[in-house]
């Protein structure tokens, strides 16, 4: 495994009451302590470690516990959910695994010092065990070893589809008006629709079995069965049913990790909180809090802002809203000390909730620990943010005063502008002087403006080390149901 180097090692574990417990690592003893019962684990710290390869440690009571080939390095935990999932090849472990280039990446991954732990065991990076590695966080490990040039582990604890809600401590929500307001609201969802909504997908569970049945025999397939609900009553089920299992997952693959020491985290979800994206950053406070309270320390969350996907549209009753989510992810790195937020939005596909270029990703977040966490000044650690917008002559002149360094406009659209009708028209961009001029045809008074604000937008302000804007708006006004 690794651990991490330069602070107090935590261990634990369980033994009978009162049953001594030693730990020796070249026959020095680093610590003892005594056995609680099997319902509270002892604990020991142990010295801190350089980095590098760490002597075998003997865990003795009345058995012995041998761990062996250790490293001291850099430790983050990585979690969220199918982006974070996604392996570098598909396989039993993960059906939409894949990323860029696969087969050479698996082939490359011969560093000893990269170690992945997927949530059971840990696994040291070899072509034979890369093809399970989660893509976002072995790209993101490999960067560190690469710049910091010492060993990187990373504990991977993610499960596809999950909303963020599944993963928050419910201690962190106990005194939270909003969402307690949340929670009424989706039990009166659930107790109006539940029962029509779990009667409607047993039979299209049914349906899809007889579709395969008759697939197989070459006869014609049944007729889709009809729902009881309406679309937007079932969309009302189904985004109200994480609410009402808050830290359900929590509980199971992140509070059984504390406080195995680690550096940070990095977080790639948001896909399941589209459609509710307005609580998202109340939310993530709150994960991001109840998290660092079980490590007892405000360790640095990397958020991996989503990926573009789907319709340009910054709204769709199915998907809900990328654009505010995105929105949402970034006033979270705004308001939560300790917290950024690094931009996908170029590397998603329109038909691909899972785009392959994981690498980017991970490099990109690397990019923002090696930063803001190891003091590595001279690497640019995001693109372009939280510009200054004036409204003049017609025109939105756009200057950016974070990151942007080197400014490149690859495109003159991707923006959008809006007068005091709210109906927003697509743009023109030039770049000069290192500010960006936006106009718009018929948007003669112009008093809003977007910039990548929608699903799948368009990408073409980037900084001088190639990497994208986030996305921004200068406007409130609301979008979808809201806006209605």
């Amino acid at each position: 495994m690794a651990v991490q180097s330069g602070e107090p090692l935590q261990f634990w574990g369980w033994a009978d009451e009162g049953e001594k417990i030693s730990i020796k690592q070249n026959g020095s003893v680093l610590g003892e302590t005594v056995g609680h019962g099997k319902e509270t684990p002892w604990r020991l710290k142990l010295p801190a470690q350089k980095p590098g390869p760490v002597g075998d440690l003997e865990i003795t009571g009345t058995q012995t516990i041998t761990l062996t080939d250790i490293v001291a390095g850099e430790v983050w935990l990585c979690s969220g959910q199918s982006n974070m999932v996604m392996t570098l090849q598909k396989g039993p472990w993960c059906g939409y695994g894949g990323v860029v280039d696969a087969e050479k990446e698996i082939a490359a991954a011969t560093d000893s010092n990269i170690r992945v732990f997927n949530g059971k065991i840990w696994m040291v990076s070899s072509p034979e065990n890369a093809p399970q590695f989660s893509g976002t966080a072995y790209f993101f490990a490999r960067q560190l070893r690469s710049e910091l040039k010492v060993p990187v582990g990373v504990l991977v604890s993610a499960s596809g589809g999950t909303a963020a809600e599944l993963w928050t401590p419910p201690s962190a929500l106990k005194d939270d008006a909003q969402f307690a307001a949340l929670t009424a609201k989706a039990t009166a969802i659930r107790d109006e629709f539940g029962e029509r909504f779990a009667s409607d997908q047993t039979a299209v569970a049914a349906w899809k079995k007889q579709v395969e049945e008759a697939r197989s025999k070459g006869e014609k397939p049944p007729s889709t069965p009809l729902s009881s609900l309406t679309p937007e009553q079932a969309f009302a089920v189904s985004d109200s049913a994480p609410v009402l299992k808050v830290g359900a997952l929590y509980s199971s693959k992140i509070q059984p990790l504390a406080p195995f020491n680690i550096k940070g985290a990095v977080w790639y979800q948001g896909e399941s909180n589209a459609r509710r994206g307005e609580f998202y950053t109340a939310l993530m406070a709150s994960l991001i809090k109840g998290w660092r309270q079980d490590w007892d320390r405000s360790f640095p969350f990397v958020i991996v802002g989503l990926a573009g996907f789907g319709k340009p549209e910054p709204w769709t009753p199915n998907q809900g809203s990328y654009a505010l989510l995105r929105e949402a992810q970034i006033r979270t790195a705004e308001t939560v000390q300790g917290v950024g937020v690094i931009s996908a939005l170029d590397l998603g596909q329109p038909s691909n909730i899972h785009p392959p270029n994981k690498q980017d990703v991970g490099r990109r977040a690397a990019l923002w620990a090696l930063h803001h966490v190891y003091s590595k000044q001279t690497i640019v650690p995001e693109g372009p943010k939280f510009p200054q917008v004036i409204f003049t002559n017609g025109k939105a002149s756009v200057h950016f005063k974070d990151h942007a360094d080197g400014l490149v406009l690859k495109a003159s659209d991707g923006f959008e502008l809006a007068g005091d009708d709210h109906k927003f028209v697509a743009a023109n961009a030039t770049l000069r002087n290192n500010a960006i001029e936006v106009s718009a045809p018929g948007v003669d008074a112009p008093v809003a403006l977007r910039y990548a604000f929608q699903n799948f937008p368009v990408n073409s302000v980037y900084n001088g080390a190639g990497l994208p804007a986030l996305p921004f708006r200068t406007d409130n006004w609301p979008l979808g149901p809201e806006a209605k």
